[in-house]
């Protein structure tokens, strides 16, 4: 860790990720408004996935993704852009290894609901697509689109949940003040339908939308393996054609 790293690890705001990030480099203030101001009008602006056809470069593609960190400590102007270099097998141990570290060091729970967990998670997560991207650019946006329907989809069910717990909450009190057994047994019945509909929808949303994706990715694979076989058959005529003509020089 470099020791302007080690001296932002300090401030409160520069909250360590399982992203890799390039280490920090000091920028000025003027850079710093500029930077912030672009990145306000981009947040306004509704982010979509580009095709699949269209090409992006890693830079475009991560940074699409993972817009820079910044920080500002001491009068002085942090950036921090994310690590465009892939990682070897020993550091991949290493990133579980940190994971797991973190887990205990912010005592995620180990089962139910835990936002810790799903923050460490969901970081690990962003780093596998992070990977993915540079060793092929099509495979992570796809990977993106896939992770934006699970957060989507995880957040309907925490929407639902709480509802559920509000409406059971409710159901309790009423049947405390003089409610008679048979209500009771009609609303819980309620409650279980509203909830298998809704969680139908949730999946059925959630299938549709990782068929479109693997399709997708079939598709794109069916397309290069066609490209790499046009160009070896060309390549395959072009050495015959070259072979004639040596013959035919020795004749």
């Amino acid at each position: 860790m470099s020791q302007i790293e080690e001296t932002l690890k300090k401030y409160p705001k520069y909250m360590p990720t399982l992203v890799r990030y390039e280490e920090p480099i000091e920028i000025s203030e003027d850079e710093m408004q500029i930077e912030m101001q672009e990145q306000v009008l981009n947040q306004k602006k509704k982010q979509q996935l580009q095709p699949l056809d269209q090409k992006w470069s890693i830079d475009e593609i991560l940074n699409k993704f993972f817009p820079p960190r910044r920080f500002e400590h001491e009068g002085h102007f942090f950036k921090q852009v994310v690590s465009v270099n892939d990682v070897k097998r020993d550091e991949l141990n290493q990133l579980e290894a940190e994971l797991d570290q973190r887990l205990i060091e912010r005592q995620a729970r180990k089962s139910g609901i835990c936002p810790v967990r799903e923050d460490l998670h969901s970081q690990l997560f962003e780093e596998i697509i992070r990977q993915s991207a540079i060793n092929c650019p099509e495979r992570g946006l796809l990977l993106m689109r896939v992770y934006d329907n699970l957060k989507l989809t995880f957040a309907a069910y925490q929407t639902l949940y709480a509802g559920s717990v509000v409406f059971g909450n409710r159901k309790a009190a009423e049947s405390e003040i003089g409610k008679s057994e048979q209500d009771s047994k009609i609303a819980d019945y309620d409650k279980k339908k509203i909830y298998l509909e809704n969680q139908k929808i949730l999946l059925e949303n959630e299938l549709d939308a990782i068929q479109r994706s693997f399709k997708e990715i079939r598709e794109l694979e069916e397309k290069r393996m066609e490209s790499e076989m046009q160009f070896l058959k060309q390549q395959t005529k072009h050495l015959e054609h070259f072979l004639k003509q040596v013959q035919q020089n020795q004749q």
